[in-house]
């Protein structure tokens, strides 16, 4: 028993050195794991750049491979993914290109390493300037190739699309000849070849077309007189002014306004409601709302005018102070529904695109409307109808969307 215990502790005392040694090894290897991958994407990085300068395509494919091998396939640990495109482009890898376009993740974050490297080897700006410069060499390379036609044409279209990214120093500038020019060449890629394999891709990162909503909305406020004609005339006064708000919407050529609207007359007789005498000379507050439809018959840049008709209702109310000292002013029950027409000129003066879908509106408004409510079924004598004339201030927005 003795004996075994004696070789047992022999044996630990032994072998303890060469367990020590080889985790010591084991973490120099660890510590040099990241470090050495690192440095050979580096240097196959430099290496390739430097043969990509010197024209050296096939030495500069070699490279692109091993890197790739390297990291397992994993594009992301190798290339931002728009390097990599601009490479299959060079080394004439179109299958390997079109079957990378399909579902490369431009938002997939790129490792470490590649981050880092990309900022200081420069490789990236020499492939946008390369391209950029010799994008008819590149063309007649697909154009020679054994591709298909929808193949040659797609990639033909790609390339418009990231010479158009590597010139953009602050995103696509959807108004530019260029993007029109891509949104053209995408136009008739789409039409010549439907539900082709880069249907999704074209629609969603090359194609960048807007079109204006058919809507349009505004919010006015406005001042203006208000004339009485007929019986209405006989008891109240014209005088004074009419304040109106408005919310407008609009569909194409087609207009909806629902309004609000009040205005404070005087009375011109005496007026004898509820058994009692609202008395010539108080103050009477008229209030109303009303919606309206119309539609756009001349539209200009700036310019819009529209006929219009609507209904609303329309009531009388005493001043406060009128109401306090005869309380049976409190319920006049002087109200009306009323029919009206009339028609709206605006004048757009501010059209201020703010981001890429919306656009800002200003305008000024002059409307007119002819008004003609039902008092007389409630009080004899109160016949007759209402000019409204309003000039109002604006303010509006539409909005864009993307054609998919």
């Amino acid at each position: 028993m003795k004996t075994n215990i004696i070789y047992c502790f022999l044996f630990t005392f032994l072998l303890a050195p060469f367990v020590s040694f080889s985790q010591e090894t084991l973490k120099n290897e660890i510590m040099a794991y990241e470090q050495s991958r690192h440095d050979f994407l580096d240097k196959g990085r430099r290496m390739l750049l430097e043969n990509f300068e010197k024209n050296d395509i096939p030495k500069t494919k070699d490279i692109k491979d091993l890197l790739l091998k390297e990291n397992e396939g994993n594009v992301y640990n190798t290339f931002y993914p728009i390097e990599y495109i601009y490479l299959l482009y060079w080394t004439e890898n179109y299958k390997e290109l079109t079957d990378f376009i399909k579902q490369v993740d431009f938002n997939h974050p790129v490792s470490n390493s590649v981050a880092i490297l990309a900022r200081v080897d420069n490789l990236y700006p020499t492939l946008i300037q390369k391209t950029i410069e010799h994008k008819d060499i590149l063309l007649i390379a697909i154009q020679n190739s054994s591709e298909t036609d929808m193949d040659k044409d797609f990639l033909a279209l790609q390339l418009e699309d990231i010479i158009r990214a590597g010139g953009s120093s602050g995103g696509i500038d959807f108004k530019s000849e260029q993007t029109l020019h891509i949104n053209d060449l995408s136009d008739a890629f789409l039409e010549k070849y439907p539900d082709s394999p880069y249907d999704k891709v074209i629609r969603e990162t090359i194609r960048f077309k807007f079109e204006e909503s058919p809507w349009t909305h505004f919010f006015d406020v406005g001042l203006g007189p208000v004339i009485h004609q007929g019986g209405l005339s006989n008891y109240i006064n014209s005088s004074g002014f009419y304040a109106e708000g408005s919310y407008d919407l609009r569909y194409k050529k087609l207009i909806g306004i629902l309004g609000l609207g009040v205005s404070a007359q005087s009375l011109k007789k005496d007026i004898e409601i509820n058994n009692t005498i609202w008395e010539n000379g108080k103050h009477s507050n008229i209030f109303n709302i009303f919606l309206n439809a119309g539609y756009e018959v001349i539209e200009t840049g700036k310019w819009r005018v529209y006929p219009f008709l609507g209904i609303g209702y329309q009531g009388f109310s005493a001043d406060e102070k009128d109401s306090k000292e005869n309380p049976a002013l409190k319920n006049l029950n002087l109200n009306s529904l009323f029919t009206q027409v009339g028609f709206g000129i605006d004048y757009i003066y501010n059209n201020t695109q703010t981001s890429q879908l919306h656009y800002v509106l200003e305008r000024v408004s002059l409307k007119y409307s002819y008004r003609l409510p039902k008092y007389e079924k409630k009080y004899m004598g109160m016949d007759g109808f209402t000019h409204c004339i309003v000039v109002s201030w604006g303010m509006g927005g539409r909005t864009s969307r993307r054609v998919k």
